[in-house]
């Protein structure tokens, strides 16, 4: 009776992760065919698009496209633009994530109940777009850099999660470091912070993306496409691809390709991101399950 319940249980389970297995399978083929089909467009020639149509290879491939783009478009400013608001803005998050979450996580900090309510309160509901540009607007920063930088610099979710990291740290440590004459600028910078690896990791990973795919608020506050970052330009390259292909100089023995430009500033745009998650991925996975123990 045992060993008849017990194999009908492990038959049981063994079709249940079969079912998983074929599941996220499914779920990975839909996001790998799209994006491995634009890498290969982006390698295609418009000669060899119209002779072979879809492929799963490109028999003679060029870097033709992705040439076409930094020469006939603007990405290549845009490219250092993002990389500029990515650095900056997600710097100045970060120094008010850790610093505020530094602070309430201190059992007996004077209104933390209170400014930690005000905190999660923004996590449901906001100002709006109308507001928000005005105060850029009264600030004087409507068309400057410096409006993309502020748009994204705080963020609830994320000092949360650091905050759980704060107070899961044992108290001793700051007490021994004050006994012994450290101040607490000293003891928050380097003590704290460096066995804060995983969360500032995991958070720092959150920052780079939500800074590197933001195009909303730029589109917003920008009004001089030099400041444009990449996202921006990667969408007047999707809706006027045919014109810029137009006015792209071709290269001898190639025509302008305008769909090939299209998918390589697709991936010109993702890979930078791509190669940033590697670096930080042995912290990840500590840090998201360790910050999300405690709310």
């Amino acid at each position: 009776m045992n060993r008849e319940g017990t194999t009908g249980k492990l038959r049981k389970v063994e079709g249940f992760d079969v079912f998983n297995v074929i599941f996220l399978l499914f779920l990975a083929l839909i996001v790998i065919i799209p994006f491995y089909y634009t890498i290969v467009r982006s390698f295609l020639t418009q000669q060899e698009f119209i002779m072979n149509g879809t492929t799963l290879l490109p028999r003679q491939p060029t870097l033709g496209n992705y040439r076409d783009i930094f020469v006939g478009t603007g990405m290549m400013r845009a490219f250092f633009n993002s990389v500029l608001y990515t650095v900056l803005g997600t710097a100045f998050s970060m120094f008010l994530a850790t610093t505020l979450a530094y602070g309430l996580s201190k059992k007996n900090y004077p209104g933390r109940a209170l400014f930690q309510n005000m905190i999660i309160f923004t996590m449901y509901f906001g100002g709006g777009v109308v507001p928000f540009f005005l105060l850029i607007k009264d600030l004087g920063l409507y068309g400057n850099r410096f409006a993309v930088v502020i748009a994204l610099a705080f963020n609830a979710f994320n000092m949360i999660i650091l905050r759980n990291f704060f107070e899961a740290l044992p108290p001793d440590l700051e007490e021994a470091a004050m006994l012994d004459g450290a101040s607490a600028v000293r003891i928050f910078w380097q003590i704290v912070l460096p066995l804060m690896k995983p969360a500032l990791a995991t958070v720092t990973l959150y920052f780079v993306v939500d800074r590197w795919n933001e195009w909303f608020w730029s589109n917003l506050v920008l009004i001089d496409s030099k400041m444009w970052p990449m996202q921006l330009e990667l969408r007047q390259i999707l809706w006027t691809s045919s014109q810029m292909a137009a006015d792209v100089p071709a290269e001898i023995g190639r025509r302008t390709y305008a769909e090939g430009m299209k998918a390589a500033a697709v991936i010109v745009t993702m890979l930078p991101i791509m190669c940033v998650y590697p670096f930080l991925q042995k912290y990840f996975a500590k840090g998201v399950m360790i910050g999300a123990i405690k709310s």
